[in-house]
């Protein structure tokens, strides 16, 4: 791993990722070891769990908020959905590390939309075209439309607090 600290405080948009990063690529790796990829995807399971988002806008919005990135969705299936999550953290993670990983983002995903529709899901960061690599990450959800949840109780969606869309509304 590069420094941590030259290279998120080098980046002109990095320092407010600062923390995000101290935790995540510093502490917890150290914590968590050869683990660390195992345990944030279920992690992310568990914060999908703790902070549940009711459609495809509202993770979007909660992505930038949570500092993962900006979350686009490119294409929707039975049984597959393609997000793209991009933007200054996924490009500052990526240059602390070549082979960083984005499991903590894909578990929250599979469980997003597991609690959206109730059935079991998987989630992988998948091959992103080439001129996008520095700082894009593309994962596949994988659905099974008759692998429902048993005794599925769809959770109440967090009501997301969006300052953006209301600064836009009143200008």
């Amino acid at each position: 791993m590069n420094n941590l600290y030259q290279t998120v405080m080098s980046d002109p948009d990095g320092a407010p990722y600062l923390p995000q990063f101290l935790m995540r690529d510093a502490l917890l790796s150290e914590l968590l070891g050869n683990d660390k990829g195992d345990i944030s995807y279920w992690a992310g399971k568990a914060l999908a769990r703790r902070f549940p988002v009711g459609s495809p806008k509202d993770a979007q919005v909660f992505f930038k908020q949570a500092g993962f990135g900006d979350l686009t969705l490119l294409k929707q299936t039975a049984d597959m959905t393609q997000w793209q999550l991009s933007g200054e953290p996924v490009k500052l993670h990526k240059e602390l590390d070549t082979a960083a990983d984005f499991t903590l983002e894909a578990g929250f995903l599979a469980e997003m939309m597991a609690q959206q529709l109730g059935v079991l899901t998987e989630a992988e960061p998948i091959e992103t075209p080439r001129k996008l690599r520095s700082n894009t990450v593309t994962f596949a959800v994988y659905t099974d439309p008759e692998n429902l949840i048993p005794d599925f109780d769809a959770p109440m969606p967090l009501t997301i607090v969006n300052h953006h869309a209301t600064e836009k509304a009143t200008d």
